[in-house]
């Protein structure tokens, strides 16, 4: 191997299968798969160096191919195997390893056999249209886990693997909500040898990014405890996309009235259009909603003045706290609420048929 690329003279399968790999994961997948899609752009903030301005650029070449390169600190660049070795500071063969195992290929075939499939197609985890995830089936009891099972857990250990110092609390916790949302997809609860699967692969990975103070014990009873405190599942995150997204396009006229504070401001009345939107969701009318993510319907507002704002909102009869969850930015407990205004309400000017009066 030479360069930034697989040289497709030393082995020709190998290359068709990394070929193939790329088509199935290309470098901007693989970026937001591993937690850094905002850099998958064409302008962007290095990864690898103090960026005041945005030097990191991710492109599709005339290959046909995906590639980055930072035009300070990694003018040659390279394409995905490249990406991982310089993130990882891993070996070409590992990298090469790795990326084929996240794009969802065998590790390899007997030397009886020289043909490799097309990659499988496999359904997109909620959330993440574009990350494969393989099928989870049911564990017999007394017997091992199988491969694909075993591929589905280590693709999401490293989806939310740790990338830079202090990030480990907030990966793992993420970690937790897709091994949750894993759980209600498959109608069960993952088995401690899954979990530990999933761990494993996820400490492996992060290890170099951890806290060396820290034990494997120590992570491992976080993540353990963590498992209880999840409210909301990853699968959730689309719904609650989905509701940003409708109350991002409403017009002022359009978003619904605060009783008894006609005047009430527009960070007010779009908080409330997002609790419309995700009761409307809901499939028994309560719904779980984070103040983080509340603060995520108005530009410039806080976790800490969402909260704030959801307490106004209750009193004055928009919603009512079924659960209460914790304010605090990394809490990882969000409230569960209940919509009491009408389904339909327009705005100020509007009569039913949303016609100005």
């Amino acid at each position: 191997m030479r360069g930034r690329h697989f040289d497709s003279t030393e082995n020709g399968e190998l290359r068709a299968k990394i070929d193939k790999a790329k088509r199935q994961l290309p470098l901007p997948d693989l970026m937001s798969l591993l937690g850094l899609g905002e850099h998958a752009k064409k302008s962007a903030r290095c990864l690898w160096h103090d960026d005041q301005r945005p030097s990191f650029s991710v492109f599709k070449g005339d290959d046909g191919f995906w590639h980055y390169k930072c035009f300070v600190c990694d003018m040659q660049g390279g394409d995905e195997i490249a990406f991982l070795v310089k993130h990882f500071d891993i070996s070409q063969r590992e990298a090469i390893k790795r990326y084929l195992d996240m794009a969802g290929f065998p590790p390899g075939r007997s030397p009886k056999s020289r043909e490799y499939p097309e990659p499988r197609k496999f359904p997109a985890f909620p959330g993440c249209p574009k990350f494969p995830v393989y099928p989870v089936s049911p564990v017999s009891n007394g017997q091992g886990l199988d491969g694909e099972r075993e591929k589905a857990l280590k693709a999401l250990a490293a989806r939310n693997a740790s990338t830079a110092q202090n990030s480990a609390r907030k990966r793992r916790f993420q970690l937790v909500r897709d091994l949750r949302a894993l759980e209600k997809g498959i109608s069960r609860e993952l088995e401690i040898a899954e979990l530990m699967i999933a761990f494993d692969e996820w400490h492996r990975l992060s290890e170099r990014f951890l806290d060396p103070t820290k034990t494997r014990e120590d992570y491992l009873a976080m993540f353990l405890a963590e498992l209880g405190k999840v409210r909301v599942p990853t699968g959730e995150g689309a719904t609650l996309d989905k509701a940003l997204e409708a109350v991002s396009k409403l017009s002022a006229f359009e978003l619904p009235v605060v009783p008894g504070y006609l005047g009430a401001p527009e960070s007010w009345r779009r908080l409330t259009a997002l609790h419309r939107e995700l009761s409307c969701q809901s499939a028994n009318g309560t719904y779980f909603l984070s103040y983080r993510d509340a603060a995520k319907a108005y530009d410039g507002l806080s976790h800490q003045s969402a909260h704030t704002v959801t307490l106004a909102l209750a009193q004055l009869g928009v919603i009512k706290i079924v659960g209460k969850g914790k304010p605090g930015l990394n809490s990882g407990k969000a409230a569960e609420f209940r919509y009491l205004l009408p389904q339909t309400e327009n705005g100020p000017g509007e009569d039913d048929d949303g016609l100005q009066i």
